[in-house]
């Protein structure tokens, strides 16, 4: 019987198991937190800070655009004569005045119908014809304005009949 005494004494009961396990997974969940944590300062690397810049140096200034005016090519395919309208948007430089490319519009057109004079109707077809005239103009934009840089031609409108 003594036993049986001190074996109820020396175990603990049932609320100091279940307090001890209940304290035991909060301090799991604590740790867990606390790497989870650490982890995250270690994947994220916060950006360096930029003192001392100004603001007109930290925001992206947006491009300038040009716009051409409507063109109107007479194309021939061997038995029909085509008509070819276009509406294109030069997308320049930002540290180009839009101003600046008004001068070179006339260069650009007249060499554009010049460079027409050779196109098949049949290739501007498809989704291929407007990359087609991107890219005429895009050279021939960047041939006549040599100094000045062209980003990107925008086709707004191109209708062949």
């Amino acid at each position: 019987m003594s036993d049986a005494v001190i074996d109820r004494a020396e175990s603990p009961s049932m609320p100091d198991r279940v307090g001890s396990k209940v304290i035991l997974a909060l301090l799991a969940v604590l740790v867990t937190l606390t790497a989870a944590g650490a982890g995250g300062i270690f994947l994220l690397k916060p950006g360096t800070a930029h003192a001392g810049r100004p603001v007109a140096e930290a925001v992206r200034p947006v491009a300038n655009y040009a716009r051409l005016p409507t063109m109107n090519f007479t194309l021939s395919d061997g038995n029909r004569l085509h008509e070819l309208r276009v509406r294109v948007v030069l997308e320049m430089d930002p540290a180009v005045e839009a101003k600046a490319v008004d001068s070179f519009v006339p260069r650009i057109t007249n060499a554009l119908s010049t460079r027409m004079l050779d196109v098949d109707p049949a290739e501007l077809r498809g989704g291929e014809g407007s990359l087609f005239i991107k890219d005429a103009v895009m050279q021939t934009a960047a041939k006549e304005m040599r100094p000045l840089k062209v980003r990107q031609v925008l086709v707004q409108e191109m209708l062949l009949r």
